[in-house]
């Protein structure tokens, strides 16, 4: 998921009371509820070395296991060394606290079809949830809802909730086309929350907890749910799929942004790949895209999965084909992965590399 639905998900944690287990016991919460993305660093080594670490060693469960541990034991010795008056370190209550917000991190990031490779770094295979996408805008609106409520207070927190208001209103407005009904009810929301707080003013600390717990109780219904729809979803397309004579081989059913009633298709076959979309509500009915994406599969093709500049995206491409460009000097291999895009314009999903006329002339022979 985003970092904001990371950080939103160990602020409310916060909020709930279990920061009382312990001084920094909400930076525990907070700090754990992001640290697996310390591997975002490898972004400063390129895109593909980043795609090569990324959502593994600091994200499986050889991770889990170590980094709460790092976490509380540095909690624990920055809070020895402090002055500060106040509630007493309990390093016990820090290790929870601590493995409590780091797993969630990486339950978050499978459930999107981004994946997570929960072996790592053992087993480099990748787990797919499936369930929601990657900015999914109603964990923003409830766990912020519930965080704002008691901490808007303050002119510069204002501030901060006033540009995370306008981001999330924008998303939903602007970048997301379509869903009149969905966008009305988020926004109508939003709003809610907002004439609440500035009518009745900010929460105590006992309404807090309780708005806090309420949340996360209902985030972790919606994502139960959502969980159960995307299982729904894909067994009624695969039952479909073989009704109309389709040879199913791999298959990604896929949340969609902001509403939950309709899912992204990826099938493969031998033909190639093919895009549809179900929807869920009134009835199910899948409509699938004329047209194959076709799986080049030539020498030249296998020559350029085999350059190190292409390493993570080789391994972490789950539906990849490819397309090729020839050129004075060469070629052009565009490598590309059908669940973000099916061109080699797209944009994220795709990779590239050139090919020189002595190596092409090589692969083809």
């Amino acid at each position: 998921m985003d970092p904001i639905a990371h950080t939103l998900v160990g602020a409310a944690l916060a909020q709930t009371g279990a920061r009382r287990k312990s001084a920094y016991g909400s930076a525990a919460l907070l700090i754990g509820a992001n640290l697996p993305d310390v591997d975002a660093l490898a972004l400063f080594a390129g895109a593909d070395t980043a795609l090569l670490f990324r959502r593994g060693w600091t994200h499986g469960i050889p991770a889990i296991v170590l980094l709460p541990l790092l976490l509380a034991g540095f909690l624990a010795v920055c809070g020895r060394r402090s002055k500060r008056e106040g509630p007493p370190v309990r390093f016990g209550a820090l290790l929870g606290l601590s493995y409590l917000a780091v797993t969630t991190h990486p339950v978050l990031d499978w459930l999107n079809t981004y994946g997570m490779r929960w072996l790592m770094p053992f087993d480099d295979r990748w787990f797919y949830g499936d369930t929601l996408f990657i900015i999914d805008p109603w964990m923003w609106l409830v766990l912020g809802g519930a965080v704002y409520s008691r901490s808007s207070d303050r002119r510069i927190s204002l501030l901060g909730w006033t540009g995370f208001g306008v981001l999330a209103s924008l998303m939903m407005l602007v970048v997301v086309p379509g869903l009149v009904a969905e966008k009305g009810l988020w926004l109508a929301c939003a709003i809610a929350i907002v004439v609440r707080r500035w009518r009745r003013g900010s929460i105590g600390e006992i309404e807090a907890r309780r708005v806090a717990v309420l949340a996360v109780a209902v985030v972790t219904v919606y994502v139960g749910a959502m969980n159960a729809s995307a299982r729904y979803a894909r067994d009624a397309v695969a039952k479909t799929l073989t009704e109309r004579g389709l040879e199913v081989g791999r298959l990604m059913v896929g949340p969609v942004p902001v509403t939950p009633f309709v899912k992204d298709v990826v099938l493969e076959a031998p033909q190639g790949y093919r895009y549809g979309e179900a929807r869920l509500f009134p009835r199910f009915e899948l409509t699938l895209e004329p047209g194959w994406l076709p799986r080049t599969e030539s020498p030249v093709v296998r020559l350029a999965k085999q350059s190190p500049m292409v390493r993570g995206f080789v391994n972490w491409a789950r539906f990849p084909f490819a397309e090729v460009e020839e050129t004075t000097s060469g070629a052009t291999v565009y490598l590309i992965d059908a669940r973000y895009t099916g061109s080699r314009t797209g944009g994220f999903g795709t990779a590239r590399v050139e090919i020189s006329r002595e190596q092409l002339e090589k692969a083809v022979k």
